[in-house]
């Protein structure tokens, strides 16, 4: 949680108000008076004095009237005290013990403080006036006036209401920013993704804004790559085409037409890798439900040319997507494994392939020498080959970067770690083409 921007906007503002809180606790205790329960006892203890010098001044024939006007006025009721009363201690509460407290302090440790004389609710202390004892009790109504709620609930009560708002607030910040991880997310996987709001206030607004403005120049980049990539292969494969017919129809040795044939084989290969990269960036509909066809078609022509695989793969594969992806993922890992990982052994690699709930999960291990460990992301990469193979093997670099391409436009994930055996191991899910296509419409 602290690491993200949600999680500090929240520790910080969370932190600033307790902060504040309990600086504002500190002031009110130590400089702003009384605590309420310090105010309730001091007053039932004036009014005990109060009540006990006016009787024993005033006339027997007064008396019940003014009896009768503090019980009006004030809310006190004096009643005899006697040894058989029903009490109940006045400490059902910390505020009750805190006040209590407080009263003996003011009225003397042997002044006893009752919440309920003879099933009277209240708070009563004992007095004597002209030696006779007396309960004066104060009615639960002027208590619960006099006595507000507790800081401490007051205090949570605030601090509750503030971390709602501190969570609204770091969610109108995060907001915006989760808007664009999603997007560039999606942007990442397929390709597309909807425009962002602009309207936002501030640097918000602003980055959308740009951001909105990138996502159309590399949208109008990968259209215009595509096209130029598309016209490059119609007018290179055209002029290779006619230049293979006029090469067999030549009268040239067999050693030199073969020689000939096989570098025009290789420039159309290399054509058709271009053209495969680009095509890997678009992702579209799908023409089968199964890929375990496309897989055996895929494995048994390379095995047709000499590649040992061995292929571990139940008879169904569900899949929803275009085989054609299937093919040319699986062309370019095998092609990988005939050009720079062929094995003295028995096998080349082994390919192991299993779905779930839709997702296609491969795991391809070759025998051959294997790739150094920091070499193995920068193989993901366009055109990216390995020092020790530049110059004496066949290949464009796209091989892998294409299988990379068709596993993000899937919203899959690719991971390429040396295997058991010491060659290059290759792990890959692939989700149904469904499962990305269906949210994004």
């Amino acid at each position: 949680m602290t690491s993200s921007l949600f999680g500090r906007t929240f520790l910080l503002i969370a932190g600033l108000l307790v902060t504040s809180l309990l600086g504002a606790w500190i002031v009110m205790n130590e400089r702003l008076g009384p605590t309420p329960e310090q105010s309730v006892a001091w007053e039932v203890a004036s009014l005990a004095n109060v009540t006990k010098v006016s009787l024993e001044t005033a006339d027997p024939e007064s008396r019940k009237e003014l009896l009768s006007l503090l019980d009006r006025r004030e809310g006190l009721r004096l009643i005899p005290r006697t040894g058989n009363d029903q009490i109940v201690a006045f400490d059902r509460s910390d505020t009750e013990r805190r006040l209590t407290r407080f009263l003996k302090l003011e009225m003397g440790e042997r002044t006893q403080i009752m919440g309920s004389v003879n099933g009277l609710e209240g708070l009563w202390v004992s007095l004597t006036i002209r030696r006779q004892p007396y309960w004066l009790g104060v009615q639960q109504e002027r208590l619960e006036r006099s006595l507000d709620p507790p800081w401490e609930w007051a205090a949570a009560i605030v601090v509750l209401l503030s971390l709602l708002g501190t969570v609204l607030i770091s969610q109108q910040i995060n907001r915006p920013l989760r808007s664009l991880a999603r997007a560039i997310t999606g942007m990442e996987s397929h390709g597309q993704t909807p425009l962002l709001p602009e309207n936002l206030p501030g640097e918000f607004g602003e980055v959308n804004r740009r951001f909105n403005h990138m996502t159309k120049a590399l949208e109008q980049l990968e259209h215009d790559r595509r096209v130029a990539l598309a016209g490059i292969s119609h007018d290179i494969r055209t002029p290779l085409t006619r230049l293979r017919m006029e090469v067999e129809l030549a009268s040239l040795a067999q050693e030199v037409r073969s020689n000939l044939v096989d570098d025009i084989e290789r420039i159309d290969g290399v054509v058709r890798q271009f053209i495969d990269y680009a095509r890997a960036a678009v992702l579209q509909g799908s023409d089968t439900d199964d890929a375990a066809p496309a897989v055996r078609a895929a494995v048994e022509r390379w095995q047709d040319d000499g590649l040992r695989i061995a292929l571990h793969s139940p008879d169904h594969l569900p899949w929803v997507g275009r085989r054609v992806d299937i093919d040319r993922l699986l062309d370019n890992l095998l092609s990988n494994i005939a050009r720079y990982a062929r094995s003295s052994g028995t096998l080349d690699g082994e390919l192991k392939l299993s779905s779930q709930a839709g997702t296609l999960s491969l795991e391809l291990d070759d025998f051959g020498p294997g790739v150094p460990e920091h070499e193995l992301v920068r193989l993901l990469e366009p055109f990216a080959r390995l020092e020790a193979y530049r110059s004496d093997r066949e290949g464009t670099g796209l091989g892998l970067a294409i299988v990379n391409r068709i596993v993000l436009r899937h919203q899959g994930r690719l991971e390429l770690r040396r295997a058991q055996t010491g060659g290059l191991s290759v792990r890959l899910l692939l989700p149904s083409a469904k499962a990305v296509l269906v949210p994004a419409s």
